[in-house]
């Protein structure tokens, strides 16, 4: 009986072992596609990152955070996504996908400070 038992806690580690190994290699699999853009007043630090690159045709799950204690909004006028009126605090998450190479400006279209016409980044599809 003994050994029996032995063996089968030596099976349960190996399984959850194996588990844990599977779920990493999946999380890893999935952020790989997955951008956060934190939003900010220009004067508090402003998009971050303001660069993005990504691949023609690559599927990007888009999470926008608004860090600051003012509403943001998000359009990237070349391809007419509007995000409007993203709230203190609030998260918005979008899948996009560009298939044309170039370099996509996106801006906040929500009036945030006296600042607020510097609050812009890019898009770099490869």
């Amino acid at each position: 009986m003994e050994k029996r038992e032995l063996a089968a806690s030596i099976l349960v580690i190996i399984v959850t072992i194996v588990l844990a190994l599977i779920i990493i290699v999946a999380k890893s699999i999935g952020d790989k596609n997955t951008i956060v853009l934190l939003a900010r007043a220009p004067e508090k630090g402003n998009w971050s990152p303001q660069t993005i690159e990504i691949e023609k045709g690559e599927m990007v799950d888009l999470t926008i955070r608004n860090v600051d204690i003012v509403t943001h909004g998000f359009y990237i006028p070349d391809l007419n996504i509007i995000v409007k009126d993203i709230e203190a605090g609030e998260v918005r998450k979008l899948n996009l996908t560009i298939d044309k190479e170039g370099e996509y400006l996106f801006i906040c279209n929500t009036w945030c400070s006296d600042y607020h016409m510097q609050m812009r980044g890019k898009i770099i599809v490869k």
